[in-house]
């Protein structure tokens, strides 16, 4: 029987089977493709987890109460409910034993997934961080197909200290990103904000929160000024004349860049990515001799502008239907849509 919610019960463990479920995707995303249903499923329960509103202890020991929760299936019920006695999962013990557990958290990077990390160590042997900075040194990643300058210079930025950061499930991250857009579209002069990056993609793990906000240029400075003094921010990494970095007291890091009217939906569309979809478009629009970029699409001959104001505006200029965020995967969504 599902027992009742006391007064002292939290939401600790709900946090604590998350991360570990978390962990559980991405040693799975690491075994590679035949895996990929168990990365799925585990990256499905640690989000319910992060999401839940009560304590997951309430459910004691039934099974079929955990097993009816959307998202949450048999096994991992009974995976719960094995932490919630012994404190350990051992199918995580063991996975941990065949992962390189320090390289997972790289893994979530933009431009480095499981087939880099899996490559890394298969062909190197590197197992940690120390032994990956190591063979960066000694120049042996160049020797690897597929590390080219790019990857290689992504791969030394990340080992740098504090780079790597903390990743938050999704719903986690969208909560904190509400809030902090509430407080943004107080500030005096905000005429609209929308959040933007892996949040509006819908990625099952987030690294930092972007916000776009609109405003006239007149304002943009206050608004700044306004924003990193807001309440909840333990530090302030960068500011500028429109743009700013803080990190929040609740340890993820959340960016804003503030635009005109004119450059809204290029700003909203460019930071929301995916980089691989942005690129794509940005070879087509080259090919029809324009440039594009976060400020709208231009003709590169006149300098022009053709488009911006709204997302919908710039599909429309290359023929295309709107591509809801989800779908910019840098795949062949741009085919489906109807590019030629």
């Amino acid at each position: 029987m599902r027992r009742r919610t006391t007064p002292n019960a939290t939401l600790r463990h709900n946090a604590e089977l998350s991360e570990i479920f978390r962990r559980m995707a991405g040693c799975y995303e690491y075994l590679g493709k035949e895996e990929r249903f168990r990365a799925r499923a585990y990256a499905m329960a640690a989000n319910v987890l992060s999401n839940m509103r009560e304590p997951v202890d309430v459910y004691g020991d039934d099974v079929k109460a955990l097993d009816a929760l959307k998202g949450v299936g048999e096994s991992i019920a009974r995976k719960i409910i094995e932490y919630l006695h012994t404190g350990r999962i051992r199918t995580y013990e063991q996975l941990k034993r065949k992962i390189p557990q320090d390289l997972l958290e790289l893994m979530q990077a933009e431009g480095i997934g499981p087939a880099t990390i899996r490559q890394l160590h298969d062909e190197l042997h590197i197992s940690t961080r120390q032994e990956l900075a190591a063979a960066l040194a000694a120049g042996k990643l160049e020797t690897i197909r597929g590390f080219g300058k790019k990857r290689i210079a992504l791969l030394y930025e990340l080992l740098k200290p504090g780079i790597t950061k903390k990743r938050f499930p999704l719903a986690e991250a969208s909560r904190i990103a509400r809030a902090v857009l509430r407080e943004i579209n107080k500030i005096p002069h905000v005429q609209k904000a929308s959040i933007a990056g892996s949040i509006r993609r819908k990625k099952e793990t987030i690294g930092d929160i972007d916000i776009i906000v609109l405003a006239a240029q007149k304002n943009h400075r206050a608004i700044i000024r306004h924003f990193i003094s807001l309440p909840g921010i333990a530090h302030v990494i960068a500011a500028g004349a429109t743009k700013a970095s803080v990190q929040l007291q609740r340890g993820i890091q959340a960016d804003i860049r503030v635009v005109e009217k004119s450059q809204y939906g290029s700003a909203l569309f460019y930071f929301t990515g995916s980089r691989e979809h942005n690129i794509r478009l940005r070879t087509i629009a080259r090919k029809h001799g324009w440039r594009m970029n976060e400020y709208g699409v231009f003709d590169s001959r006149t300098g022009k502008r053709l488009a911006g104001e709204t997302e919908e505006s710039i599909y429309q200029l290359f023929g295309l239907s709107y591509i809801p965020p989800e779908q910019r995967t840098g795949g062949n969504e741009l085919i489906k849509a109807g590019i030629k």
